[in-house]
């Protein structure tokens, strides 16, 4: 019996290649890889504290550091791209309509002495900057129009949405185990905060269409492209998407 929040078989067998370790002939040996990344997701998908890990994943602290490195050296990045080419030869993506928002976090207390003022470069880089209410970080999301995620972007937190807009596309490099062709969406849905002439132009010219409303002081019959209201009532999934993350 599978406990919660652990790989089965099947699922440890499509990404195992990714984080196992050569065996040591000296020293200590390897952890059990498939343990810590258990480990891992239990903290993830119960938000607990990494004391609080139970003891059958092992030491808290070789789970967490486990996690910082294959957070930094890629790993993460390369399980989510296999998942994704699994997903895509499925045929499980929505290749008609995908969706764009972002959302604040705001940064702990302790974070406060993270940025000095006036340093774009440092506050990029942290992805910590100001807004209402304090320091902040911004997550710019990209998911399908079933609500499954394809990318996320950090920025500081005043950042406007649309000037991340085309990282996020670009960084998106969807395709399959069977083709390496990429997969871009026929639609893109967004909020008014996307609403912007580059942004319709630049859409247009990778073969999307964007579903943006007009701004409530600009003629919508001069765009290139007409508003579908009727679509663009499915953008809430990435609302929802980001209230579960949440």
């Amino acid at each position: 019996m599978v406990q919660r929040h652990c790989f089965t078989d099947d699922q440890w067998e499509l990404v195992a290649d990714l984080v196992e370790v050569e065996p040591k002939t000296t020293g200590r040996p390897p952890k059990d890889c498939r343990i810590l990344l258990n480990g891992i997701f239990w903290i993830l998908r119960t938000g607990a504290a990494w004391r609080d890990l139970p003891e059958r994943f092992g030491k808290w602290q070789t789970v967490y550091d486990h996690f910082n490195h294959w957070s930094k050296d890629g790993t993460f990045d390369a399980i989510l791209r296999r998942l994704q080419k699994a997903t895509v030869d499925a045929e499980e993506i929505d290749e008609g309509l995908w969706c764009v928002d972002g959302t604040l976090v705001r940064a702990a207390r302790c974070a406060a002495g993270a940025v000095k003022k006036g340093s774009r470069a440092n506050a990029s880089s942290q992805a910590l900057g100001p807004c209402r209410g304090g320091l902040a970080t911004k997550i710019h999301f990209l998911c399908d129009g079933k609500g499954q995620p394809f990318m996320a972007v950090l920025s500081p937190g005043q950042d406007h949405e649309s000037r991340d807009l085309q990282e996020l596309l670009d960084s998106t490099e969807l395709s399959g185990f069977e083709s390496d062709d990429q997969i871009l969406p026929a639609r893109l849905a967004g909020d008014k905060g996307y609403r912007a002439e580059w942004i319709d132009d630049w859409l247009l010219e990778q073969g999307i269409a964007p579903v943006i409303p007009s701004k409530k002081n600009e003629d919508r019959d001069s765009r290139a492209i007409p508003f579908d209201k009727g679509l663009y009532r499915r953008r809430c999934i990435i609302e929802q998407l980001i209230g579960w993350l949440k």
